[in-house]
C-alpha cells in the first residue's frame, strides 16, 4: 500500500532530535544480550538510513517536487541533530557515545545521503540508467579520484546514485568492491547493500523495485490508501530481524570465488580465465591508482596470475601503475617483471601511454624495455617517438639516447648524429651524453 511520506519524515524528525536520539540508543542497548557500543551506533545508522530512503521512496512515487521537499526535510534534520549533538554537555556515559557517533557514523551518514538523493534522483527519473553495468559505474567511480579534477564530489555521488538505482532494481554488489574500494566509494557501498538488505525483510517493499511506472501503477490499485504503522522501523532498533553495516549479507558467483581465492592463495592459479575474470582483475588493478590501502598480497597473487596466462590485456593498467609506483615498492618490481614478460604484446599499450604522457619519467624505463629486445620496426618507431617528444634535453632524455644507442644499427647511428647536430646546448652534459650515446652506437655497428 502507499506510504504516506510525511509520516516518515515525522519518524526521522522523532529519531533526529538529541533526545530521539538517546532514547532510540538505549532501545537498542536494552534489545542486545552483549553491549556493544559500535553495533548500537551501527543499527541506529541503519534504521534512520532505510527510514530516510522509504520517505525519499514514498515521495517520489507521488511527484519530483515531493522528492524535492522530503530530501530537503531529512537533510533539515540531519543537520539539526550533527548541530544540536555538538552544543549539549551531556552525561559522562552519553557523551562518549555521541563524541564515538559524531566522529564515525555521522560523518559516513552525512557522505551517504549524498549518495540516497542521487540514488531516488536518478530512480525518480527517465534516464535509462538501467543499460548501465553496475562494475563498469564503479569501474568510473574510482577513475573520477583518479582524475582529481573539480567539483570530485557531486560528481562521484551521482555515480554512485546510479549504482544504488542499479541496486534497488536487482543488480548485484560483487564483494569485491567492499573489499578493494576506495574509502570514499567503500563507506558509500557498504551503506548502500546493508539498505538493499534492509529493504529484502522490509514487509512494505517488494524488493527489488520495478521502475517507477510500474511502482506507481501498484499502488493505484489499492484504493483509500492509508498510513501503515510504522512499527518494522521500530522494530529493526529494538533487535527486531535486520542488518548492519557490520553484517553485510552478500551473494556470490563463480567470479566472486575466483577473487576471494587471491586474498588467501593460489587455489585457481590454473584456471584459465574468460573475458569477464580478465576485466575484473584489470578492475582491481586499477583501484590501486586511487587507494594504497588494497591488499598488497592480493595484488601480487594477481599479478603473478597474469603473468602464468600472459594476459597482455592488463598491461595499460600496469603501465599507468608503474608511473604512480615509487621504484622501491615491491609492486613495481612484479609490475616491470610482468610487463616484460608480455614482450611484444605490451607495445601498442606502450606507444598509447607515451602519447598520452610525453614527459613521464616512466618513458626512460620504457626505452630500456624496447632496446633490450628483438629489433623490428615497432620496438624502432616507438623508441625514436619517445625520445622525439620527450620535452626536456636532461638526463632523462640522455640515458633515452643511450638506449637508442644500445639498440644498435645503422638507423640508430644515423639517427644520433642527426640528433648531436641539432642539439640546443653546446657543450653541456646532454651533448656530452649524446656524444657517448653515438660512440657506443658506432662502435656497437662495427
Amino acid at each position: 500500500m502507499q506510504r504516506d511520506y510525511r509520516e516518515l519524515l515525522e519518524e526521522i524528525k522523532e529519531i533526529t532530535t538529541v533526545d530521539g536520539f538517546v532514547s532510540s540508543c538505549l532501545e537498542i542497548k536494552e534489545s542486545m544480550f552483549f553491549y556493544e557500543r559500535d553495533l548500537m551506533l551501527a543499527a541506529y545508522t541503519a534504521s534512520l538510513e532505510l527510514l530516510i530512503v522509504a520517505a525519499l521512496l514514498n515521495a517520489g512515487l507521488r511527484s519530483k517536487r515531493d522528492l524535492v521537499k522530503a530530501q530537503a526535510e531529512v537533510e533539515l534534520s540531519m543537520e539539526s541533530l550533527l548541530s544540536d549533538l555538538t552544543k549539549f554537555q551531556f552525561p559522562l556515559d552519553i557523551q562518549y557515545v555521541v563524541d564515538r557517533f559524531l566522529q564515525g557514523a555521522a560523518v559516513r551518514l552525512r557522505w551517504r545521503l549524498n549518495v540516497y538523493t542521487q540514488m531516488m534522483k536518478v530512480y525518480a527519473s527517465d534516464q535509462d540508467y538501467m543499460q548501465d553495468d553496475l562494475d563498469d559505474i564503479l569501474r568510473g567511480a574510482h577513475r573520477l579520484l583518479h582524475q582529481e579534477t573539480s567539483e570530485v564530489e557531486p560528481r562521484l555521488a551521482y555515480l554512485l546514485g546510479r549504482a544504488g538505482a542499479k541496486m534497488l532494481r536487482g543488480a548485484r554488489l560483487r564483494p569485491l568492491w567492499l573489499q578493494v574500494s576506495h574509502p570514499r566509494i567503500q563507506v558509500a557501498l557498504s551503506g548502500l547493500q546493508t539498505l538493499m538488505d534492509n529493504l529484502r525483510v522490509t514487509p512494505y517493499f517488494n524488493y527489488p523495485l520495478e521502475d517507477l511506472a510500474v511502482e506507481r501503477q501498484k499502488r493505484k490499485k489499492i484504493k483509500g490508501n492509508v498510513v501503515a504503522e510504522l512499527g518494522v522501523f521500530r522494530n529493526f532498533r529494538q533487535g527486531g530481524s535486520g542488518y548492519t553495516d557490520m553484517n553485510i549479507a552478500l551473494e556470490r558467483d563463480e567470479y566472486d570465488t575466483f577473487l576471494d581465492s587471491f586474498f588467501t592463495g593460489f587455489e585457481f592459479l590454473d584456471v584459465e580465465p574468460d573475458q569477464t575474470a580478465v576485466d575484473l582483475i584489470t578492475m582491481s588493478l586499477e583501484v590501486r591508482l586511487v587507494h594504497e590501502g588494497v591488499d598488497g598480497r592480493f595484488l601480487l597473487r594477481l599479478l603473478v596470475y597474469c603473468n602464468r596466462w600472459k594476459l597482455s590485456q592488463v598491461s595499460d593498467v600496469i603501465l599507468e601503475l608503474l608511473a604512480e609506483l615509487e621504484w622501491d615498492d615491491p609492486l613495481f618490481f612484479e609490475c616491470w617483471s610482468l610487463l616484460k614478460s608480455f614482450e611484444s604484446k605490451a607495445l601498442p599499450a606502450m606507444r598509447r601511454f607515451a602519447r598520452a604522457h610525453r614527459d613521464s619519467p616512466l618513458l626512460p624505463y620504457l626505452a630500456v624495455f624496447l632496446a633490450s629486445g628483438p629489433p623490428s620496426k615497432r620496438r624502432w618507431s616507438l623508441l625514436k617517438e619517445i625520445f622525439e617528444h620527450y620535452p626536456q634535453e636532461n638526463e632523462e632524455k640522455a640515458n633515452m639516447a643511450l638506449s637508442i644507442a644500445r639498440y644498435g644499427g645503422e638507423d640508430a647511428v644515423a639517427f644520433l648524429e642527426q640528433v648531436l647536430a641539432s642539439a640546443k646546448q653546446g657543450n653541456g652534459p646532454y651533448r656530452k651524453a649524446l656524444k657517448k650515446a653515438l660512440a657506443t652506437a658506432q662502435e656497437a655497428s662495427n
